[in-house]
Parts: C-alpha cells; sequence; structure tokens
C-alpha cells in the first residue's frame, strides 16, 4: 500500500543503508595494498588476483538498491512538499514554484554533509603539495578519495528531474520503465559501436533513472500490490538474462571493473540495468519478512541510528582509509602480500582498525554539528 507524506518505511532505510554500507565493505575489502621487492608500496584491487571471488560482486554490489530508494524518497518529498505548501482553500503553488521548494530540500540535505567534505579535502591536498608531496602520487589518491562523489552527482541530477518523472510514472506506469531499459540498451549498443566514451555518460542518467522509476512505484505501493509468484518469476527471468549477458564475451562477469575488462558500471549499462532489474523483486520478496522485525524498538534506533550516519560514513570511508594506510606506512607496519592466507587471516583486524577510526571520524563531526547548532541558537 502506498505510504502517507508522514509515515516511514524502515524497509528503505535498510536497503539504503546496506547499500551505502556494501560500498564501504567492498572497498575496503578490495583494497589490496603491499609492498614491492624494493619495499615501494603497491595498490591493486584483489580481484584483480583473486578472480574467483567475482560471484560476490552480485551479491555485495547494491547500487541500483540505493537508486531505487532514491526513487522513494523523491517520491514521497515531492508529495510533503505539495502537502505542506498547499494553501487552507485547497490551493497549491504554481510547478515551478513547488519545483523550486523541492529541489531546496533535497539538494539541501544532500549537500550539508558534502561541503565540509570537499573543503577538507580541497585544504589537505593543498598542504601536502605546498609539503612537496610527490604530484603524480597526491593526484591518484585525491581521486581515489572523491570517486563516491559521482553518486551524489547522479543523484542530484535525479532528483532535479523527479517532479517529471514522478508525473510520467503516475501517467504512462511501466512503460516509462520500459522505455528507459530500451533506451539503455540503444546507448550502449551505440558506444560498444561507436567507440566514443561520451555517448556511454547518458547511461548514468538512464540506467540509474529506471531504477528510481521502480522507486516510485513502491512509494505509491503498485510493486507491493503485484503477486509474489509474478516477483519470484520476475527475478528468475531477469537473473537468467543476467547469466546469458555475462556469459557472452562482450559483458565482464564481474561488477567491479578488473584490469584487462571493459568495466560494466564505467559507464553503467545493461549489465547493472539487469543487476537492478534482479535485486529489486529480491528485496520485495524478503519485505513481508524482514520489514515486521524492523519496528521492534531496539532493531529501530539501531537501524535509524545506522540510517542517519550511513551517507557521512560513505562520503568519509575512503579518506579514513588513506589516512589509515599512511600512519601504517609511517609506523612501517608490513602489510601482508594480497591474497595469501595472511592477508585473509588479517582482514578483521583492519576492518575493525577502519570501522573505529570512521567511528571516530563521524563522532567528531557530530561533536561539531552539535557545537554549531548551539552557536547559531
Amino acid at each position: 500500500m502506498p505510504l502517507t507524506a508522514g509515515s516511514r518505511d524502515r524497509f528503505a532505510d535498510l536497503l539504503r543503508t546496506l547499500a551505502l554500507g556494501a560500498v564501504v565493505l567492498g572497498h575496503w575489502t578490495m583494497a589490496a595494498i603491499g609492498r614491492d621487492a624494493e619495499g615501494g608500496l603497491v595498490v591493486d584491487n584483489v580481484l584483480n588476483s583473486e578472480r574467483w571471488l567475482w560471484p560476490l560482486t552480485w551479491v555485495l554490489v547494491l547500487i541500483p538498491l540505493f537508486f531505487f530508494v532514491g526513487g522513494f524518497s523523491n517520491a514521497t518529498s515531492w508529495s510533503r512538499v505539495v502537502e505542506r505548501t498547499t494553501g487552507p482553500t485547497g490551493e497549491a503553488p504554481g510547478p515551478l514554484r513547488l519545483w523550486v521548494v523541492f529541489v531546496r530540500r533535497r539538494l539541501g540535505g544532500l549537500l550539508r554533509p558534502l561541503v565540509p567534505f570537499v573543503l577538507l579535502v580541497a585544504a589537505v591536498v593543498a598542504v601536502a603539495l605546498a609539503l612537496g608531496a610527490p604530484p603524480g602520487l597526491t593526484r591518484t589518491v585525491t581521486v581515489v578519495v572523491v570517486m563516491p562523489l559521482w553518486f551524489v552527482a547522479v543523484f542530484a541530477v535525479l532528483a532535479l528531474v523527479a517532479p517529471v518523472m514522478l508525473r510520467l510514472h503516475r501517467r504512462y506506469g511501466w512503460r516509462v520503465v520500459v522505455a528507459l531499459s530500451l533506451a539503455v540498451l540503444v546507448v550502449e549498443l551505440v558506444l560498444m559501436v561507436s567507440g566514443e566514451a561520451a555517448v556511454g555518460y547518458a547511461n548514468y542518467v538512464l540506467v540509474w533513472g529506471t531504477a528510481q522509476q521502480l522507486g516510485f512505484a513502491y512509494a505509491d505501493g503498485s510493486l507491493q500490490r503485484l503477486p509474489r509468484r509474478a516477483v519470484a518469476w520476475w527475478a528468475v527471468l531477469v537473473l537468467v538474462a543476467l547469466a546469458a549477458v555475462t556469459a557472452s564475451p562482450w559483458w565482464a562477469e564481474s561488477m567491479i571493473g578488473l584490469s584487462g575488462e571493459r568495466s560494466n558500471f564505467s559507464p553503467p549499462g545493461i549489465v547493472p540495468l539487469l543487476l537492478g532489474l534482479v535485486q529489486i523483486p529480491v528485496a520485495l520478496l524478503l519485505r513481508p519478512v524482514v520489514a515486521p522485525l524492523l519496528d521492534r524498538p531496539r532493531t529501530a534506533r539501531a537501524l535509524d541510528a545506522a540510517s542517519g550516519s550511513s551517507m557521512r560514513a560513505f562520503l568519509w570511508h575512503l579518506p579514513v582509509m588513506v589516512a589509515v594506510t599512511g600512519v601504517l606506512l609511517v609506523l612501517d607496519v608490513p602489510f601482508p602480500d594480497p591474497g595469501t592466507a595472511t592477508w585473509w587471516l588479517t582482514r578483521p583486524l583492519w576492518f575493525a582498525v577502519l570501522g573505529l577510526a570512521l567511528w571516530g571520524v563521524l563522532a567528531a563531526t557530530d561533536a561539531l554539528r552539535a557545537r554549531t547548532a548551539r552557536g547559531v541558537r
């Protein structure tokens, strides 16, 4: 059933938190940091040497669910804007005014944690270069640190067009999903034939926009009204299609781009589209079992805390990893060879150190925000 403007769907919160948490865990796991024979630093993706792990990427790459929940959030936010700006006579402001209010609220919440992140990264890079840090290494580290910002950029674009796409959803329903999916396929085929990388950029909006449209359907309850048998067949048939596509010579099996292979996600195309069309029905099938558990008081409090910190954790997890790695290098802590038994056995300690450091950063930013809020009052 559809959600009212004031209701809360903790299952959507759970999906968003899991999607962002999977990115954090994935980046921390994939970081294969070691030393070469001369003692120099070597950074690689562990999947390049342990390619047998590629099936895990089908389960742990949950990016489609992030944009699916983004569609749900945009739809419910739009409903709140319309409800709160409607006057006592029942008249709402014009579409442009509603759009301005909606965009200000959506992007304001998105940019609030982003501004201090960007400012701090820029300051650290400037100081590092002024102190004589190698420009090439500094540039590489900076690219790694700001890499998650593509999420934010695409999310912002989708928020800007959400009111229009929501109107199309209400008028045409599933036909919009089909049209976007066909457009994804056309763009990818043109990219493969022409080799023009710029062509593929359109799919950042089309692929993740398809997930957003399904999020609209979740918000109005139409997805939940589908028969469970139909949803199960949906998941199975698309999974078969995904397996067939990745078994072909044109698309890689791994959802993470590996050396010597064309990345399925940069730019996105038919593979991430199909992955999302598998993950979303699976989530729908799990919802009746999982959702009731999330309203238990202790579970709800834990989920609310995790959900509230998930975007900031997503933004800061790579700077934390870079900082911890730098400290270990200064302390001359040995790095085990990636993929070895010792490397795997030390992963729990690695996760614990990174997790503690990330918790410290989030706690410090919480304290700073609280002090700033008190100062404003």
